[in-house]
């Protein structure tokens, strides 16, 4: 009975070893029906697999005994072999072959799921990608119409050729800008170019009553930074600080590196934040727009946007991650 047994075992492992494969094809199958009808046919499956597996296994045994002399090749032999085969073992194999089912609809809802993350990812990245596209093209028109009001101010003071090199150096920035205009990220350098031909502009506008100091570290320049990030600050900074200094105004663009983090400044002389200043509060295109365009881009914990009064005006730190 012990050998028995033991060849049982081994040509049940083995059987099992060759039915779960097209058990699991016959299931991946049944994934057409409805809920009820599938877990019906399910059922009915396991028990079909059990009974043909406990069979199978049994035959094989007795054919191993027939073959090493256990038994003759006989009608009452064989009954009596099989007479071993009790309702315990077709119990036991019907439940194993339920077993496996369960487990491949466990496998099947865990990849339904993961199918399902990677689909509400993708949706939330295109969703986040056009709310960016969005707050990006909000800085065309805005810096345009900054841009205009600057030329419309020269031609009132008949300053005619201030005027036209403004509009040529206008014609140049948009330019620069328009060769980014479908990428959210760009290197450093290339914002301060673009940031570069923008105070070229402002310093026709302001002529000799503005002094501008760019300190960016070059180990900076090639991080990526969200495209038109300085602008609207710089835009900030002449509209609420410099044209509101009666005396030498000075605007400070700097970049540095602190531990895993890229550190953006700009600061400028002029009116402090008044008290009660809440940056939950504020209410301009250009400084929304860059808190958005920060928060979608980083994690809260990764980033950080801060505005603060200095010793001569307003300074505006942010830090966003090295790797982006």
């Amino acid at each position: 009975m012990e050998g028995i047994l033991s060849y049982n075992y081994i040509s049940g492992t083995i059987i099992w070893m060759l039915i779960t494969l097209p058990l699991f094809r016959v299931f991946e199958k049944t994934s057409k029906f409805t809920l009820t009808k599938r877990a019906l046919i399910l059922v009915l499956l396991g028990i079909a697999v059990g009974v043909l597996k406990n069979f199978l296994t049994w035959l094989t045994v007795f054919i191993i005994g027939i073959s090493s002399g256990l038994y003759s090749a006989s009608w009452v032999s064989f009954k009596k072999f099989f007479s071993f085969i009790t309702l315990f073992y077709y119990m036991e194999a019907i439940i194993i072959s339920w077993v496996l089912l369960i487990i491949f609809f466990m496998l099947e809802l865990y990849k339904q799921y993961k199918q399902k993350s990677i689909e509400t990812a993708q949706l939330e990245s295109q969703l986040a990608n056009a709310q960016l596209e969005s707050l990006r093209m909000q800085l065309q028109p805005h810096f345009l119409f900054n841009a205009h009001n600057t030329v419309s101010m020269l031609i009132r003071t008949e300053k005619y050729e201030q005027a036209t090199e403004m509009i040529s150096k206008i014609s140049d920035l948009l330019r620069n800008s328009l060769k980014s205009e479908e990428r959210q990220l760009v290197p450093l350098h290339q914002e301060v170019t673009l940031i570069k031909s923008y105070l070229e502009i402002e310093e026709v506008r302001f002529e000799d009553h503005l002094k501008i100091n760019l300190q960016f570290d070059p180990n900076t320049l090639d991080i990526m930074v969200p495209n038109l990030l300085l602008q609207p600050l710089v835009e900030n900074a002449f509209k609420h600080g410099i044209s509101k200094n009666l005396g030498e105004a000075q605007l400070t663009l700097s970049s540095s590196l602190n531990r895993d983090k890229l550190v953006l400044t700009v600061a400028n002389t002029g009116p402090s934040l008044p008290p009660d200043f809440r940056i939950e509060k504020a209410t301009g295109i250009g400084l929304n727009n860059v808190i958005q365009r920060l928060s979608k881009l980083y994690s809260a914990d990764r980033h950080s946007f801060e505005i603060k009064n200095s010793n001569t005006g307003v300074k505006v730190e942010i830090q966003i991650p090295i790797d982006n």
